[in-house]
């Protein structure tokens, strides 16, 4: 794949919900090794984008190209190319009954036949990246909220993704752990690799994105680099949010 082709290309998607319009026609493209995040007002329909990305939820029209292949067409395993796309949750969505190791393993040796041992030396190899070799035994309930999303995060790298998904990968943080989640995500990015992140975390955002899509009522308003989008907004519902948040 050449560095100007899209990884990810969304064209026309639409999502609705009982009597509710989530998103209204949603057009974009993701380069690979591209930072995107997206920000906007609650209910403005980025989590539906993001989860529609790998079908987590279901589109009602449009299409989802990746690595070239159409996730709408119905003959799609769409479950071998949710494989290529890690997801990182709010809420960690990790399993309590099972080590941080176990938690980390159970995929790829599932889903991907890597052996146990394989699996259980790249999982050490990411905790102690993250700083969490010593947790690999722990329990998520022995974990606090900022270790358990650093664990949510190599969990889905232990897939060896080709692109990772985020959605509001702070927010359910007490504010003295976002710095240590922030970290993690900010040398991925500097790795380059390919990210679309939905957040309320505008520094960040900032510093770190290639790109920022802004999206109200189902649609993507404004786009750009951090420092166009920030500094001279041009769609009046981007500048009354940015009056609000900044």
């Amino acid at each position: 794949m050449s560095a100007n082709e899209a990884l990810i290309k969304v064209v026309d998607l639409k999502k609705a919900f009982t009597g509710v319009h989530a998103l209204n026609g949603v057009s974009t493209e993701i380069k690979k090794g591209e930072v995107v995040f997206v920000v906007g007002p609650s209910g403005s329909g980025k989590s539906t984008f993001l989860r529609c990305l790998n079908r987590l939820e279901d589109p009602s029209g449009g299409h989802i190209y990746f690595d070239g292949v159409d996730l709408m067409d119905q003959k799609v395993n769409i479950n071998t190319h949710r494989q290529k796309m890690g997801m990182v949750f709010q809420h960690f969505n990790l399993f309590p009954h099972m080590t941080i190791l176990k938690n980390m393993t159970l995929a790829p040796m599932k889903l991907q036949g890597v052996s146990k041992a394989d699996a259980e030396a790249e999982a050490i190899k990411l905790l102690k990246r993250v700083g969490l070799g010593d947790r690999a035994n722990a329990y998520p309930s022995q974990l606090s909220g900022g270790q358990k999303q650093r664990v949510a995060i190599v969990r889905a790298l232990c897939m060896k993704p080709e692109v990772l998904l985020f959605d509001e990968p702070t927010s359910a943080l007490d504010p003295e752990m976002v710095g240590e989640v922030l970290s993690v995500m900010r040398e991925l990015a500097n790795e380059h690799m390919t990210m679309v992140v939905v957040t309320h975390e505008m520094g960040f955002a900032r510093e770190v994105a290639d790109r920022i899509l802004f999206m109200a009522d189902g649609q993507i308003l404004e786009e750009g680099k951090p420092d166009e989008f920030f500094a001279h907004p041009k769609n009046d519902r981007l500048k009354a949010f940015l009056s609000k948040v900044i």
